[in-house]
C-alpha cells in the first residue's frame, strides 16, 4: 500500500494543474446537477420493499382508500357568518381545480368510515329499526294503560329530531360540520391522486392555500389545512427545510471548530474549499444514483460533512506535523501522505463497506442508506487526499514550520489520568447496560417528523377539542367471507381486543341468508312504511319513495353476491380487492387501547396475531418490523466484515475483536445515555447500530497506527481524532435545531456516540496500547 500512495501523491503533484481542475469542474456540474435534480420524498411507504407482495399488496390498500387521500379543512372566525355561502364558494373553488377529486358529504358512509363515526355503536343499524318496529306490537289494555302512547310519543320525539337534522342537511349543509358553538367549520375533501405522489399532494397543498385566500378575504374567516394529505405536506416540507438546515448549520459549525483547532487563515480556506468540492460531488452523485431521499436519508449530507472532514483533519495534521518535523518541502507532503494513507484508507474503507452492506437489505430506507453513505465516504477521501496534497503544494511557500500546539500537550497529559481511565471504562459499562435495556425495549411509537407547531397538528387539535376525536384508527380487519368475519370479529371482542366495529355486519346479520330472509325483509320493510303515524313522518319529510325503493332493490337481490354488488357500489370501503384479485370484506375496528400511546402498536399487532391487517397504522408497524429485522441483520453481517478488515490490517485477532467490541460498548452506552434524557430507541435511532461500527472504528485504527511512529505521531494524532470528532459531532448536533423531532432525536444519539469515542479511543484504548504509560505492548518496528 505504501507503494502505491507513493505512486500517487508523485502523480497528482505532478499534474497538480490537470487534477485541479478536473476536480473543480466536477464539482461544479454535479453541484448544480444535485441542487435541481435531488428531491426529498419523506412518504413512509416509500421504506416499503417494493418487491415484496406483502407491502405491495399493503401500499395499493393504501392509496386506494378514501381513508388515505382526505384533507380537512377548517373555517375559522365564523361567529354570525353564513354558513351556508361560505361552505358552496369553498366547496365550488376546490372542485374547480384539477387537484380535488369532491367534497365529501358528511351523510355519506364512505365520509363517516373516514371519521370514525360508524365504528361508535356496539349495535347494528337494524337494531335501531327493529326497536321502532316493536313499537307498533305493543298494545293497550286499557285506556288509562299509557305505555303504548308513552312509547310512541317518545320514539317519534327521537325519530323526528333525526329526521329535521337529516332534513336541514340538505344541499351544502351535508358538506360541513359546525361546532356547538358556531365558531368553527369543518369541510371534508378527497384528492384526485394517492397520497404517495408527494409530488402531486405538494403541488395540491400549495395551490390551495394560494386559492383559499380569495375565500378568506371575502368572507373575512380564517382557513387552515389538517389529515393526511397536510401531515404529507409536511413532512416532507419539514424533511427539505431540516435538509437545508441541517447541512447550512453543519458548515458554519465545522468552519468554527477548524478556525478553533488550526488559527491559520490558509488552512481554514483550503479545508473550507475541499469541503464544499467534496460535497457537490458526493451529492451530485448520489441524485444521478437515486434521484430521491426518503426520511431516513434526509439527514445523509450533515452525516458525509461530519464523516467526510475526518480525512481533512488526518492528511492535513500529518502535512503540519511533517512541516514541523522535516521542513517545508514537497518531500515533507509526500513523507505525510505515505503515513496517512494506510490508516485513513482502513477506516474509510470500513466505513464504506459497513454502508454498502446496508444495499442488501430489503428496506428501501437501509438501501438507499448505504448507497448514499458509502459512495459520499469514498467521494469525500478522494476529494481530500487528493485536493489537499495539490493545495499546500501550489502554496508551498506561504506555510512555516510550526510549534506544537500547547493545547495538545495538555490533551496529551490529561489523558494520561488514571482517574479518567478508570471513570471511561466505568461510565461505558453502566451506560451500555442502561443502553440494551433500552434497544430490548425497543419502541414501536416513534416521534413525529413534523414540528409540533405545524399547521395540521394546531388545526387537528382544534377541531379535536370542538368536535371530540375525528378520525378513528384505521385498522381494518379484512376476511374472504361472513362467516370468518363474524367469527373473527366475535374473537377479537370477546379477547377485549377491540371494542367497536363497522362492516357489512353493521347493515344486516346474515347476508348469506339473504335469499332465504328476503320475504321477510320484504315484508318487514312494507311494514315499516305502512304503520300509519309513521307513514305520515316520511311522507313529510320526502323519505316515503326511499322506503319504496328499498323494497324494489330487495326484490331483485337473490344471491349474496347481488347484495355485495349493491352495497359496493354505495359503500366501497367495506370491500377490497388484494392484489392478486381476491375480494375481502372489511371491518374498521376501534382498538380498546390508544394505538399511538407508548408501545401500544406493537401490543395490539401482536394480540391481532395471524389475522389480515390493512390501513395506514398496519402499514406503519410492518415497516417498523421490516426495519428492525434488516438493522440487526446488517449489524451482524458488518460486523463479520470489519472484523476480517481489521484483521487484515493488523494480522492480529485480539486487536481486531477488541476495537470492534469497544464501539459496540460505546454505541450501546449512546443508547443508555439517551434513554436516560428520555429518548428511547425507535427505528431512526436503531439505525445507529450498524452506521457506529462504520464509523465507530476510525478513532481506533488511527490511533493503533500511529503508535509505530512515534509519539510525535501520536499526539498529532491525538489533535486530528479531537478535531475530527468535534466536527463531526457539530454535524450531527445540528439535527438538534431540527423542526421534526423525529431528526432531534437521531442527533442525540449520534452525537453522545461521537463524544464516547473520543473518550473511549484517547482515554481508554491509547493508556492500553500506548507503551509509553506503562501497560505494555510489543511495538512494531518500521
Amino acid at each position: 500500500m505504501e507503494k502505491f500512495s507513493k505512486k500517487y501523491v508523485e502523480f497528482i503533484l505532478k499534474n497538480s494543474n490537470r487534477v485541479l481542475l478536473i476536480l473543480v469542474i466536477l464539482s461544479i456540474l454535479l453541484g448544480l446537477y444535485s441542487l435541481f435534480g435531488l428531491k426529498i420524498n419523506a412518504d413512509i411507504t416509500g421504506l416499503a420493499p417494493k418487491d415484496d407482495p406483502r407491502f405491495k399488496d399493503l401500499v395499493k390498500y393504501t392509496n386506494e382508500k378514501v381513508t388515505s387521500n382526505t384533507l380537512l379543512v377548517a373555517i375559522l372566525n365564523v361567529e354570525n357568518k353564513n354558513f351556508d355561502a361560505i361552505a358552496s364558494d369553498l366547496k365550488r373553488l376546490f372542485e374547480s381545480t384539477p387537484y380535488i377529486h369532491q367534497a365529501e358529504a358528511f351523510d355519506n358512509p364512505e365520509t363517516l368510515v373516514k371519521y370514525g363515526m360508524l365504528s361508535i355503536s356496539e349495535g347494528s343499524i337494524s337494531e335501531s329499526l327493529n326497536y321502532y318496529q316493536s313499537l307498533a306490537k305493543v298494545e293497550p289494555r286499557t285506556l288509562v294503560d299509557f305505555r303504548f302512547w308513552r312509547n310512541v310519543g317518545n320514539a317519534l320525539y327521537d325519530l323526528n329530531n333525526y329526521l329535521e337534522e337529516l332534513v336541514r342537511k340538505s344541499g351544502i349543509k351535508k358538506y360541513y360540520l359546525r361546532s356547538p358553538n358556531n365558531d368553527l367549520l369543518v369541510m371534508n375533501f378527497s384528492i384526485s391522486k394517492p397520497m404517495s405522489d408527494v409530488k402531486f399532494v405538494t403541488e395540491c397543498v400549495e395551490n390551495l392555500k394560494n386559492e383559499v385566500k380569495k375565500i378568506e378575504k371575502k368572507y373575512g374567516v380564517e382557513i387552515k389545512f389538517s389529515g393526511g394529505v397536510m401531515g404529507t405536506y409536511e413532512a416532507n416540507k419539514q424533511a427539505s427545510k431540516d435538509f437545508t438546515i441541517t447541512s447550512i448549520i453543519s458548515i458554519i459549525g465545522i468552519v468554527i471548530v477548524l478556525i478553533l483547532g488550526f488559527g491559520n487563515l490558509l488552512e481554514l480556506i483550503l479545508l473550507f474549499v475541499g469541503l464544499l468540492m467534496s460535497m457537490a460531488i458526493s451529492l451530485g452523485v448520489i441524485a444521478l444514483l437515486l434521484r430521491e431521499l426518503n426520511i431516513v436519508t434526509t439527514f445523509v449530507n450533515a452525516m458525509l460533512l461530519g464523516l467526510g472532514i475526518d480525512y481533512a483533519m488526518y492528511i492535513v495534521t500529518r502535512i503540519q506535523e511533517r512541516f514541523s518535523v522535516e521542513g517545508v518541502s514537497e518531500k515533507s507532503i509526500v513523507d505525510a501522505f505515505i503515513e496517512n494513507f494506510r490508516p485513513s484508507f482502513i477506516s474509510m474503507l470500513t466505513t464504506a463497506i459497513a454502508f454498502a452492506i446496508m444495499v442488501l437489505s430489503p428496506s428501501n430506507a437501509i438501501k438507499q442508506m448505504g448507497i448514499s453513505v458509502s459512495v459520499g465516504i469514498a467521494i469525500y477521501f478522494f476529494t481530500f487526499n487528493t485536493f489537499v496534497p495539490i493545495a499546500h503544494y501550489k502554496l508551498l511557500n506561504k506555510f512555516k514550520r510550526r510549534e506544537r500546539e500547547t493545547y495538545i500537550r495538555v490533551v496529551d497529559f490529561i489523558r494520561r489520568s488514571r482517574i479518567i481511565y478508570i471513570f471511561t471504562i466505568f461510565a461505558t459499562i453502566l451506560f451500555a447496560l442502561v443502553g440494551i435495556y433500552s434497544v430490548m425495549n425497543f419502541s414501536y411509537t416513534a416521534s413525529s417528523l413534523i414540528s409540533k407547531n405545524s399547521e395540521s397538528q394546531i388545526t387537528s387539535e382544534l377541531i379535536s377539542e370542538k368536535f371530540g376525536a375525528v378520525g378513528a384508527s384505521d385498522v381494518v380487519i379484512a376476511e374472504p367471507d361472513v362467516q370468518k368475519l363474524t367469527m373473527t370479529l366475535s374473537k377479537l371482542k370477546e379477547k377485549n381486543i377491540i371494542n367497536a366495529d363497522f362492516s357489512i355486519l353493521s347493515f344486516i346479520q346474515n347476508p348469506e341468508k339473504i335469499a332465504e330472509e328476503k320475504s321477510n325483509i320484504y315484508v318487514q320493510v312494507l311494514q315499516l312504511t305502512n304503520i300509519p303515524i309513521l307513514e305520515i313522518i316520511f311522507k313529510k319529510y320526502g323519505l316515503y319513495e326511499s322506503f319504496v325503493s328499498t323494497v324494489d332493490v330487495i326484490k331483485n337481490i337473490s344471491t349474496t353476491q347481488d347484495l355485495f354488488n349493491l352495497m359496493e357500489k354505495d359503500i366501497p370501503s367495506l370491500f377490497y380487492k388484494d392484489i392478486n384479485g381476491n375480494r375481502y370484506l372489511l371491518a374498521y375496528v376501534t382498538p380498546s387501547i390508544n394505538i399511538w400511546e407508548g408501545n401500544n402498536i406493537k401490543k395490539f399487532f401482536n394480540s391481532v396475531g395471524n389475522y389480515k391487517v390493512y390501513g395506514y397504522t398496519a402499514l406503519f408497524y410492518n415497516i417498523i418490523e421490516e426495519l428492525i429485522n434488516s438493522t440487526i441483520w446488517v449489524f451482524v453481517l458488518v460486523f463479520i466484515v470489519e472484523l476480517i478488515i481489521l484483521y487484515i490490517d493488523f494480522k492480529n485477532f485480539k486487536r481486531s475483536i477488541a476495537i470492534i467490541v469497544l464501539t459496540v460498548l460505546n454505541t450501546l452506552s449512546a443508547f443508555g445515555i439517551s434513554y436516560l434524557v428520555g429518548i428511547k430507541t425507535t427505528f431512526i435511532t436503531f439505525i445507529v447500530l450498524p452506521i457506529f461500527l462504520g464509523i465507530g472504528v476510525d478513532s481506533l485504527v488511527e490511533i493503533d497506527h500511529s503508535i509505530k511512529f512515534g509519539r510525535e505521531s501520536i499526539i498529532k494524532t491525538e489533535k486530528a481524532i479531537i478535531m475530527s470528532i468535534l466536527t463531526t459531532v457539530v454535524s450531527f448536533a445540528s439535527f438538534l435545531i431540527a423542526g421534526g423531532q423525529l431528526l432531534r432525536e437521531f442527533g442525540f444519539v449520534t452525537s453522545a456516540g461521537l463524544l464516547g469515542a473520543l473518550f473511549i479511543s484517547i482515554f481508554w484504548y491509547l493508556n492500553i496500547v500506548d507503551p509509553h504509560f506503562g501497560f505494555k505492548r510489543k511495538v512494531d518496528k518500521k
